[in-house]
């Protein structure tokens, strides 16, 4: 079934089914699901043994993988597996006429993301790609400025981003066959939105750490640092995978242009601007806005059913995320973070870790 032919056949309920459950987004998600009045989840599918905990606590029923995938009056798949299933399980529900709604980062690395993205082409199908954090009216504002050249030629980005609550050393963090650890499970964020306001760079210089005596195997990098090559700009960006704040307090990108700044966070979602009142349109001086100054936690507790890692408690990106999905699926509109994206953030990351492992060298993209 075409992409067409799928928007064709909706009703005013759409149904979900869930392929995969063990990735800690997974219960904010049918959380949000649940609260719309205009879906239902009609079951869950996955070969771990968190599923009957996962169901039971969610009130879904258990289905098997090929019952999801076979259901004709299915029209949306949710993919929350471990990194080695996620393209493969996204592929399966494509070739099936399902839009697909996969975790970042969308499967283990490059060959992952190249392989969606040509079964999208393929299927004519839809993929949204769960880069939630995207969603914050602060990224929104500072995307519109930077469009718009509020404030002036940008030639220098500064960005840091981290893992918090020790997610760094849990089995999450490193899954065989994944192009990286919290740098690239976690770090994947911020270089969505370094696309998102920028595009690809022409090349990269990296340096990925794992420092001597500071922690075992259970982790595979410590800090990163990286420069990311334009022919107009440089974009400086850092990583620590041991953050002690315990939402994205400390991520902050910085777009420094020649008639003002602009700084902006995610959760909780806030900027602040300086502009130089020279462009039109705009006035000297500075401008600071909050979405809320005590957001509900992002990460709250582990469970039963995520025993390694907390699971999300602030609903409210998974509710815009899944708006933007259902608006391209209701409307044909296209995806939002389409499989294109996903596969440049792996192939960005891929260039990091090449630059890296040759001593921070310039790497082409």
């Amino acid at each position: 079934m075409t992409r067409n032919a799928a928007m064709n056949a909706l009703q005013n309920k759409l149904k979900v089914g869930l392929l995969g459950i063990t990735h800690p987004h997974a219960s904010g998600r049918v959380k949000a699901l649940q609260r719309r009045a205009d879906i239902e989840i009609v079951g869950a599918a996955d070969h771990s043994e968190l599923l009957q905990p996962f169901c039971t606590a969610m009130n879904l029923n258990i289905r098997t993988k090929e019952e999801i995938l076979n259901d004709p009056e299915i029209n949306i798949v949710l993919v929350h597996s471990k990194s080695y299933e996620m393209a493969d399980l996204t592929i399966e529900a494509l070739r099936k006429g399902k839009a697909v709604l996969v975790e970042k980062p969308a499967g283990r690395g490059v060959e992952d993301t190249q392989r969606i993205v040509e079964a999208v082409e393929e299927n004519n199908g839809l993929v949204q790609v769960g880069y939630c954090w995207r969603f914050a009216p602060s990224i929104n504002a500072m995307q519109d400025c930077l469009t718009q050249e509020k404030i002036g030629k940008v030639l220098q980005v500064r960005a840091h981003a981290g893992c918090s609550h020790n997610e760094a050393e849990t089995a999450h963090m490193r899954q065989p066959g994944d192009l990286g650890g919290a740098f690239f499970v976690i770090g994947c964020h911020l270089f969505d939105r370094v696309l998102y306001h920028f595009g690809m760079p022409k090349s990269v210089n990296a340096r990925i750490t794992k420092f001597n005596g500071f922690k075992g195997n259970e982790s595979r990098e410590d800090a990163a640092g990286a420069i990311l090559n334009y022919d107009d700009k440089i974009v400086v960006v850092d990583f620590m995978s041991w953050d002690v704040l315990p939402w994205t307090e400390s991520w902050d990108m910085t777009a420094y242009g020649t008639e003002g700044i602009m700084s902006s966070r995610s959760l909780p979602s806030s900027y602040k601007l300086y502009q130089t009142g020279k462009i039109d349109g705009t006035m000297q001086g500075w401008t600071e806005w909050h979405e809320t100054s005590f957001p509900e936690i992002w990460a709250t507790k582990k469970t039963e059913y995520s025993p390694e890692i907390a699971e999300i408690g602030n609903p409210i990106y998974f509710d815009r995320e899944l708006d933007a999905f259902l608006d391209s699926l209701r409307n044909g509109k296209p995806s939002q973070v389409p499989a294109e994206q996903a596969h440049n953030i792996s192939i960005l990351l891929a260039a990091l870790f090449k630059s890296a492992e040759i001593s921070g060298q310039e790497v082409i993209i």
